[in-house]
């Protein structure tokens, strides 16, 4: 090593997963306003976007890949690039996985160096092993006179793999690790990630670099916060959250200890915000499909969430909220929506059912005769308003959002084709309880969500006097029990919450309700994952199946 400091650009940019003309276009300004810099290096995937699914086995995809990366090696760089993509090495080409997920070195108009990943997850939101190979060499590149050891994501979480990535490179004389990531946002990911590259640092006694995509893409969150810790396991520098970041830092390789350590923790409800409003706001312009977005405004506190993170994420005169009441609607409750559209300063409509509810109600009378007033009737009121919606959202090509929560998703409290319809959920990934408390932290410096909202008892106003505690256990107690199960699986619930106190009635109702929704949550619209155990892209349970249980 002859150079002890590296000029570092870290590059956290929020790519488009398969525009790959856009995503290399602002890679290549990005390099243009970087040359004094030694390296500048882009998260994992960062010239195709990721995850490709299976648009990676498309021609056009494949070639498009190819030409950008000659491309940005045509830019003849002052500064070295390490750039995240995926390659086709003819060694592959008789493998169903061909593809290697890289990390490409390029210097001047070379090609100098590709690393490819060894660690391919496979649970959760990721499934790398459909599409790519391992790869199992580990010989550090010379950057700079400085020679670096190349990460890609999973390869530094290698504590519960044999195979140990980053000690291999370092062994082998790694002064330095690059770890390129497309690392998912959930609540607390960064103190995970933070705690293990600190360890991982001041164990191997060598300067780590964790560069992180930033954005949307269908579920996921990538939050961005990527950041560098010095030997001594300190993190030194810290890049911006859920926003594209390009600061250029000087790292110098056998760093002095920090006289005070850097705290860098957010408040996780101000981390939800800003994950719900970034995933929202590019699932709305990345698509390029919609003009504004519409939902239903109930006088709840799960619709007034979705609106604020609407009105938030894409500006006031995007949204528009439409109150639908009946007979069993409470005059608070329209008074209460006013109030916080007014706050929001987003447009609202008053559109009474009545008329088609009692239309339905004669129809279905003539055909069916008179049978008494149920669940059936009440989904009708809510399967109405969504073809109102849905008329809206067709009408002025509105994205229409809908706003459940993760605890009525649980246990099946919402209509299929009702209040479930849509092209984006915002709050489905936090349960009911996590609503209210991020809404009292939304209002702590000012009332945005109006007080009368948080503060009446939850209900669905779909028949006289009606709350949700008819039908539910009361939210905290719901909620607690949502969580054993969704975070450990059906089977220890009872021994854990019946030492807490929990009746075994309500463990069992709950678990029911639980089981026999499945089938809902398979036809629900796409939420935006905020939890390590979200309804969704990482999670697979059969909706056929039955389990025998012992208490």
């Amino acid at each position: 090593m002859s150079n002890s400091v590296l000029k570092v650009t870290i590059a956290q940019i929020n790519p488009v997963v398969g525009d790959i003309e856009f995503n290399e276009k602002k890679i290549a300004e990005i390099i243009q306003n970087n040359q004094s810099a030694d390296i500048i290096i882009f998260p994992e995937m960062s010239l195709v976007g990721y995850p490709l699914m299976d648009h990676i086995l498309d021609p056009l995809i494949q070639e498009k890949n190819q030409i950008a990366i000659e491309n940005i090696k045509n830019l003849n760089s002052k500064a070295t690039i390490v750039l995240g993509t995926f390659t086709q090495p003819l060694e592959l080409k008789d493998r169903i996985q061909y593809f290697y997920n890289s990390a490409l070195v390029i210097e001047g108009n070379k090609l100098i160096h590709i690393e490819n990943k060894r660690l391919l997850p496979n649970y959760d939101v990721f499934d790398e092993r459909r599409y790519f190979s391992f790869d199992d060499k580990f010989e550090p590149i010379n950057i700079k006179d400085v020679n670096c050891g190349i990460l890609i994501c999973e390869d530094i979480w290698d504590e519960h793999y044999e195979t140990k990535v980053a000690e291999n490179l370092v062994n082998n004389g790694a002064e330095i690790l690059i770890v390129i990531n497309a690392s998912p946002y959930h609540i607390n990911k960064f103190k995970l990630r933070a705690n293990l590259i600190c360890r991982k640092s001041k164990k191997l006694s060598i300067p780590i670099i964790y560069v992180n995509m930033v954005g949307g893409i269908d579920e996921i969150v990538y939050d961005g916060q990527s950041f560098i810790t010095n030997k001594y396991g300190q993190i030194i520098f810290k890049a911006k959250e859920f926003e594209e970041d390009f600061p250029m830092v000087e790292v110098e390789i056998q760093g002095s200890p920090l006289e005070s350590v850097f705290t860098y923790e957010m408040d996780w409800r101000n981390e939800v915000i800003k994950a719900l409003q970034l995933n929202l706001h590019d699932y709305f312009h990345k698509s390029g499909i919609f003009k504004g977005v519409v939902l239903g405004l109930s006088g709840g506190i799960d619709s007034a969430f979705t609106a604020y993170i609407c009105a938030t994420a894409l500006g006031s005169g995007k949204v528009t909220c439409i109150m639908m009441p009946t007979r069993f609607t409470s005059q608070e409750s329209i008074k209460l929506a006013q109030k916080l559209c007014k706050n929001l300063k987003i447009k609202y409509i008053i559109y009474p059912i009545d008329i088609l509810f009692d239309a339905y109600e004669k129809e279905m009378e003539k055909n069916l005769g008179k049978y008494t007033f149920n669940i059936a009737d009440e989904n009708l009121q809510a399967r109405i308003r969504a073809n109102i919606l849905m008329y809206y959202s067709n009408k002025f090509n509105w994205l229409l959002v809908s706003t459940g929560n993760k605890s009525e998703i649980a246990v099946g409290y919402c209509t299929l084709y009702g209040d479930t319809s849509g092209g984006k959920n915002v709050p489905g990934d936090l349960l009911k309880v996590q609503i209210y408390d991020v809404c009292h932290w939304i209002n702590q410096k000012k009332e945005i969500i109006p007080e009368g909202i948080i503060i009446r008892p939850p209900t669905a106003e779909l028949r006289e006097n009606q709350k949700d505690s008819d039908s539910l256990p009361p939210y905290e107690i719901l909620d607690a029990i949502l969580k054993e199960i969704i975070k450990n699986g059906i089977g220890f619930e009872h021994k854990n919450l019946k030492e807490k106190g929990f009746d075994i009635d309500t463990i069992n109702k709950v678990r029911n309700l639980y089981l026999n929704s499945e089938y809902k949550r398979r036809q629900l619209v796409q939420t935006v994952r905020v939890s390590e155990s979200a309804f969704g892209i990482g999670r697979r349970y059969p909706v056929l199946k039955k389990i025998e249980f012992e208490n």
